[in-house]
C-alpha cells in the first residue's frame, strides 16, 4: 500500500491540471512552519543551471527506495525540503535488458530476490541500493525536481499537497562525469508522459545533441531485407532502404504483410565499428532509449541487426551497399 500511495503522488505531481501535486515527503525534514495550512512567501528567482545539491546524498535516501511504474518499475526517492523544494531521483537503465531486471514479472530479476519475504520493505530498499552503488555505470541517474519558488501554498506539508504557480516549471538533471547536468526545463502543465516515456523524452534529446558526424565508411545507400512474423494471411517480409550521410540517416521501406516500421529520420551514434541508430522525429511509438538498429562493418561488408520479426530481429543481416 505504500508503495501504490506515493507512486499515485508522484504521477499527480507530473499530471496534475489544477495546479496541484502530491508528492512523498521525506518525514525528516526540518519543519520552520508548524501549521496545517501556510504561505510561501515569493523569494528572488535562483538560476538551477547548476545543481542546487548533491542529490545522491545520502541523506536524502532516509526514507529508502520506492519502485514507480510497473513492467518494469523503476528504483526512485523521493525528498523534500522546505527551503529548497521537492524532487525523485530516479535510476533508469541504459538497456532494456537493465531495466527488465526490475520487472516485478522477471523470474530472474530483482524482486525475484524476495518471493515471500516482498512486505520488508526496509530490506528490499537496502537491497536495491547495494545493486545501484555497484552497478551505477549501467543507469541514468535522473532527477526531477519541483523548486519551492514554483510553490505558491501548502496545505499539508506532511502529505505534500502543493498548489503550484501558473507557469511552474520542472528541472531535470542527469548525474554525468560526477556531476549534475541539467538536461531539460519543462513547463509543469507541459508534462503529459509517465514513466519510461518521460524518461525517453527527457534523456534522448540530450543523449543525441552532441553527436559526431558519421565516418564516412558508414555513408552511403544500403539494402536489407527479412521476414516478418506469420499470421493467418502468412509471412509476412519487409525491404528496408537506409540512405545514410554525414549528419542524417533516412528510412524508407516497403513490406508485403510486413512488420511495423519506423520511417523518417534517425541518428547515428558511433561505436567502435558498430553504427547505432536512434529514430528522430515525432512518432512516441518510435522513440527509445536504446538504438533501433544497429550496423556493423566487417572488412568490406555490412550487417544490421533489429529488422524483421522475432525470428530475425537480434539476428545480423547482411546489407547490400550500392
Amino acid at each position: 500500500m505504500k508503495y501504490c500511495i506515493k507512486l499515485f503522488a508522484l504521477l499527480f505531481l507530473l499530471n496534475s491540471c489544477k495546479n496541484e501535486t502530491k508528492e512523498v515527503r521525506n518525514k525528516t525534514a526540518v519543519k520552520t512552519q508548524k501549521s496545517d495550512e501556510v504561505k510561501i512567501s515569493a523569494t528572488v528567482y535562483k538560476d538551477y543551471t547548476t545543481a542546487p545539491v548533491d542529490f545522491l546524498d545520502e541523506k536524502y535516501k532516509i526514507d529508502g527506495f520506492e519502485f514507480q511504474g510497473s513492467s518494469p518499475s523503476f528504483p526512485t526517492y523521493y525528498f523534500f525540503d522546505e527551503n529548497l523544494g521537492s524532487f525523485t531521483v530516479t535510476y533508469v537503465g541504459k538497456s532494456r535488458l537493465t531495466r527488465d531486471y526490475w520487472d516485478a514479472d522477471n523470474s530472474t530479476g530483482f524482486f525475484a530476490l524476495f518471493k515471500g519475504n516482498n512486505k520488508n520493505n526496509k530490506l528490499v530498499s537496502d537491497k536495491a541500493n547495494e545493486v545501484l552503488k555497484q552497478e551505477s555505470n549501467d543507469y541514468y541517474i535522473l532527477v526531477n525536481l519541483l523548486p519551492i519558488e514554483e510553490i505558491t501554498e501548502c496545505f499539508d506539508c506532511d502529505l505534500g499537497d502543493f498548489k503550484l504557480k501558473n507557469d511552474a516549471y520542472n528541472y531535470f538533471y542527469v548525474y554525468e562525469n560526477n556531476k549534475w547536468v541539467l538536461i531539460k526545463r519543462l513547463l509543469n502543465s507541459n508534462i503529459k508522459n509517465q514513466g519510461i516515456s518521460l524518461f525517453t523524452e527527457v534523456l534522448l534529446s540530450h543523449k543525441l545533441k552532441d553527436i559526431k558526424p558519421i565516418a564516412e565508411e558508414f555513408q552511403g545507400k544500403f539494402k536489407a531485407e527479412a521476414n516478418g512474423e506469420y499470421t493467418n494471411d502468412g509471412q509476412g517480409h519487409t525491404t528496408y532502404y537506409f540512405t545514410i550521410t554525414k549528419n542524417k540517416i533516412d528510412l524508407k521501406y516497403e513490406a508485403f504483410r510486413g512488420d511495423f516500421v519506423c520511417e523518417g529520420e534517425y541518428k547515428g551514434i558511433q561505436n567502435d565499428t558498430v553504427l547505432e541508430l536512434y529514430y528522430d522525429r515525432e512518432d512516441d511509438r518510435c522513440l527509445k532509449l536504446d538504438p533501433t538498429y544497429l550496423i556493423k562493418r566487417e572488412n568490406d561488408n555490412f550487417f544490421i541487426k533489429g529488422i524483421g520479426g522475432e525470428g530475425t530481429i537480434n539476428e545480423w543481416i547482411k546489407m547490400d551497399k550500392e
